[in-house]
């Protein structure tokens, strides 16, 4: 089983706890075109990343093959729900949302 990681907006990462979500996000603050996501991940290999645009990508790192998932215009608050729930590996609540295919 793979860890539960964070990406940060500077590319390093760590173990995800979701008590740090809200300050992973709040990184999108400070985006670049050269960091523009923060992401986190599940022990089974799902993978969400946000951008300050507001688009989320949902992807599977043992499927890289698969489309990726997006959603656009996601509010902040509301990404901090996907993110928390990736996190948790509460996937059925994850994937009921209307994602398009990319």
């Amino acid at each position: 089983m793979h860890a539960m990681d964070v990406m940060h907006l500077d590319g390093s990462s760590d173990p995800a706890r979701v008590e740090d979500l809200p300050a992973l996000l709040a990184e999108l603050d400070d985006a670049s075109d050269e960091e523009p996501d923060v992401g986190a991940g599940d022990p089974y290999g799902w993978f969400v990343t946000a951008f300050a645009s507001g688009t989320v990508v949902l992807s599977h790192a043992a499927r890289p093959h698969d489309p990726e998932l997006v959603l656009s215009g996601v509010p902040r608050d509301e990404a901090l729900v996907i993110f928390t729930e990736v996190v948790r590996g509460e996937m059925d609540a994850v994937l009921a949302r209307p994602w398009v295919e990319d």
